[in-house]
């Protein structure tokens, strides 16, 4: 399963929000910028247990960049970054944020 699907599946996977494209860099398509959009999360799990599946254990704070997407009518969240703090045994929060984007269409020769 891959990232994407991790993301998807952990939450029901609802094709609307689903659709919504998560990068971390920019996107080739022409957009229109609609707002930057924070998440976090708090995990405790020791992330370097080999048991563990990192992409996992992240899918809860992408999803709520997706969801936060979903809300402006928005097709993707570019240039995300994930970062991280680590306040205890165990315990981490997750910070992530990127740019709300919408696509707009263009039209041959402009």
């Amino acid at each position: 399963m891959n990232t994407e699907e991790n993301i998807n599946y952990k939450h029901g996977g609802d094709e609307r929000i689903n659709r919504i494209i998560l990068s971390t860099g920019n996107v080739n398509k022409p957009y229109v910028v609609r707002d930057i959009v924070f998440a976090t999360a708090k995990i405790e799990v020791n992330l370097f247990d080999p048991a563990n599946n990192p992409n996992e254990l992240l899918a809860d704070v992408a999803y709520k960049l997706k969801e936060t997407a979903y809300e402006y009518g928005a097709n993707a969240v570019i240039n995300c970054h994930f970062e991280h703090e680590h306040i205890g045994d165990n315990i981490f929060e997750i910070f992530a944020y990127g740019t709300v984007v919408q696509f707009t269409q263009s039209t041959i020769g402009g």
